[in-house]
Formats: structure tokens, C-alpha cells, sequence
């Protein structure tokens, strides 16, 4: 399966926007944040996430009409990891298990599926530039940005 491509502006703030591969051709509609409801479906943590990644998303203005679905897939995915991770805590990461050679303690089954769960988060965060890694390589782009305009009249003058 192919990964979702990146909105134009996230790519523009990422520094990464190449004339090229812009997708100006399929022009994604704005919506204004009055225009976004919360899924009726989404409940309890899913529905508080899904209204703070939309004002993130405003306010980093990289939202569109067509990333609504994977706002809401996140969200849920997200709640789904907070649930996992409490009932993990509750049971203990580690569980004793009868074997024919007596009682082992084992790793608790539950925390592979809380893992695993954590990277399709991570995976769908990705695509909105969510991740530390794409906020640091803002802050340097931006850093780097900032020394070309102190010095680019000296220079180029």
C-alpha cells in the first residue's frame, strides 16, 4: 500500500516542497474550522482529540476537507492507544504462566498489541507532520532561514 502524500503546505514548512510535485493540479477545498463536527461515533478521549488535532491543524494551516477521515481515523486509533495502555497498567506488564516446568514469568501478551497500536499512531501522525522529527527539522529550516536573510544583502550586494 502506497503512503498518502503530504499536503503542499506541510512540505512548504518542512522545506521540502519541490515545484515539480506540487499538487496545485487537485486543489483540496479549505474548510473553515465551523465547518468541522465531531463524528457522532467518536466518544470520551476520540472526540477530545479529534477537537484539539483540528485546531492544530487550523493553526498550522494544512487542513482540508479530504484529511477529515484520516483526522478521525487518528483520533480513534489514538484513543484506542490511551485504552490499551490503562488496561495494560491495571494488569501488569508482566503475567505468570503455568508451563510444564512450573510457574514463568512472562511479558504481558497485551503489551505487543499496546506497540503496535503506538506505530500506526505514530504512522498516522506522520502524515500531518505530528512527529518531533518533523517539528525539529522545521525549527532548523526555519534557524537556517534566518541566517540567509541577516546575511544574504552583504553578500549577494
Amino acid at each position: 500500500m502506497a503512503r498518502q502524500r503530504l499536503p503542499d503546505a506541510v512540505k512548504e514548512k518542512r522545506g521540502t516542497l519541490r515545484k515539480c510535485r506540487k499538487q496545485d493540479s487537485v486543489e483540496t477545498p479549505a474548510v473553515r474550522l465551523v465547518d468541522v463536527k465531531v463524528p457522532a461515533r467518536l466518544k470520551g478521549v476520540a472526540k477530545k482529540t479529534y477537537e484539539f488535532v483540528t485546531r492544530q491543524c487550523f493553526a498550522m494551516g494544512i487542513l482540508a476537507e479530504v484529511d477529515i477521515h484520516a483526522l478521525e481515523l487518528y483520533s480513534f486509533e489514538y484513543a484506542e492507544l490511551i485504552r490499551l495502555q490503562e488496561q495494560l497498567a491495571s494488569e501488569g506488564y508482566t503475567v505468570d504462566e503455568l508451563t510444564k516446568n512450573g510457574w514463568v514469568t512472562k511479558v504481558n501478551p497485551l503489551e505487543k498489541v499496546v506497540r503496535n497500536k503506538l506505530v500506526a499512531v505514530n504512522a498516522l501522525g506522520s502524515q500531518f507532520g505530528w512527529s518531533p522529527l518533523s517539528r525539529m527539522r522545521l525549527r532548523s529550516m526555519v534557524a537556517e532561514e534566518k541566517k540567509k536573510d541577516d546575511f544574504g544583502g552583504l553578500i549577494d550586494g
